[in-house]
């Protein structure tokens, strides 16, 4: 199991020196996307009689520049990193909802995703919802909770297997309608973990648990957990399609953005305010390591299994139409898009956002209406109220106050 904060922190140390469940019909060029790293490397030795400007259409055009064929590794399409198994390539992400209430801290497993999204639940409410490129690279995670529409959109919008511990009551014919697959840890799990060697045993049938631990120290409701085995068990179980198209889940450059480049607004400290009961989703600059580490609930938020404070190398805020929907839980109208802001090195940008259906990526764009360029690394989504508009805070300050 590789370390993906490790990963992060050598990649924004890397980068700061060199900054001077159903498949869904995709493009021709994502599918391009997604399998040229596995291309490229298969047929090393063929390229050897190709000529120059055929590599570099190869190596560039269709990774964005990301791959270095001398790297081993593939390119990872959820971060756009170079670090993901190559035997990999081909082979759908998962998208696992998390916890994220006061009474549910500490997380476990978050530390070790490509990308997370923070979008809000009922009573101003988030939850997490973890993307792994790679489902055996998926830690002990937890605690696990239930679907609402919003998280089964994201999750859809990757083509990631959604993988989930229950489920508001109207998400089951919006994953019918939209041909979402998904596992409901719910309907397969067993009581508390039964460990034989260190490792978790289950009954056939079984391949989610409630934590021993946390079952004397908080809630029934926030100690569900999983992993990567038993999840891909389970995958295997609901005959679920592994493989299918992965798409760069952004417009990933190396480490070149233009965008960041030429902006001039700076961001030492980011303050994405969600409600009354997650105001403080804080994100704070660290410029050795050219990355944010994230802090909630007035302390750092932590990944109770390694001890490290969760770290990304980019933040994404869109802001969306979010409503009551009479049942007690909220919609995110997705589709009709909305502003943001992206972070990156210390600085940031205005932008705007689609999402044209539940099956479809968020795609970003600057103000000239350009689609933005994004640094490869693990980045950090939030999804927050429009009605929150004004009250993101940069170094202190609301920045949309004048607005």
């Amino acid at each position: 199991m590789k370390y993906k904060k490790s990963i992060a922190l050598l990649t924004s140390f890397i980068l700061m020196f060199n900054l001077s469940a159903c498949g869904k019909n995709e493009t021709e060029e994502t599918v391009a996307t997604t399998t040229a790293a596995t291309t490229t490397a298969a047929t090393t030795t063929e390229a050897t009689t190709t000529t120059e400007e055929e590599t570099t259409t190869t190596t560039t055009e269709l990774v964005n520049g990301l791959y270095d064929p001398s790297n081993p590794m593939a390119v990872n399409p959820v971060s756009g990193l170079q670090d993901m198994n190559p035997e990999n390539v081909g082979y759908r992400s998962v998208a696992i909802v998390v916890n994220n209430c006061y009474n549910a801290m500490s997380q476990r497993g978050i530390s070790q995703a490509d990308a997370i999204y923070e979008y809000q639940t009922e009573g101003g409410q988030t939850r997490l919802l973890c993307v792994f490129a790679d489902v055996n690279e998926v830690p002990e995670i937890g605690s696990l909770r239930s679907a609402r529409i919003m998280s089964t959109d994201l999750a859809a919008g990757n083509n990631s297997i959604f993988i989930h511990y229950g489920r508001n009551a109207r998400v089951p014919d919006h994953i019918s309608a939209w041909g979402i697959d998904h596992i409901d840890g719910n309907n397969c799990s067993s009581g508390s973990n039964n460990s034989a060697n260190g490792e978790v045993v289950l009954p056939t049938g079984l391949f989610f648990w409630r934590d021993s631990v946390w079952l004397s120290q908080r809630a029934l409701e926030h100690t569900a957990v999983s992993d990567g085995a038993h999840i891909s068990e389970g995958i295997d179980y609901f005959n679920i399609e592994r493989t299918g198209e992965t798409p760069l889940l952004f417009n990933y450059v190396p480490d070149n953005s233009e965008d960041i480049a030429n902006s001039t607004l700076t961001c030492e400290n980011l303050n994405v305010y969600f409600s009354p009961t997650n105001d403080d989703a804080l994100f704070e600059y660290d410029a050795e390591l050219n990355g944010y580490y994230k802090s909630q609930y007035g302390s750092a938020q932590l990944d109770e299994t390694t001890g490290e404070q969760l770290f990304v190398n980019n933040v994404v805020v869109i802001y969306a139409r979010i409503t009551g929907h009479g049942d007690g839980t909220v919609d995110a109208y997705l589709e009709e898009g909305g502003e943001g802001y992206y972070f990156n090195s210390g600085k940031y940008i205005h932008l705007t956002w689609t999402k044209d259906s539940p099956n479809d990526l968020i795609v970003l764009y600057n103000d000239a209406g350009e689609e933005v360029q994004v640094n490869r690394g693990i980045t950090y989504i939030c999804v927050v109220d429009n009605d929150e508009f004004k009250k993101i805070s940069v170094d202190d300050v609301k920045i949309n106050d004048a607005e």
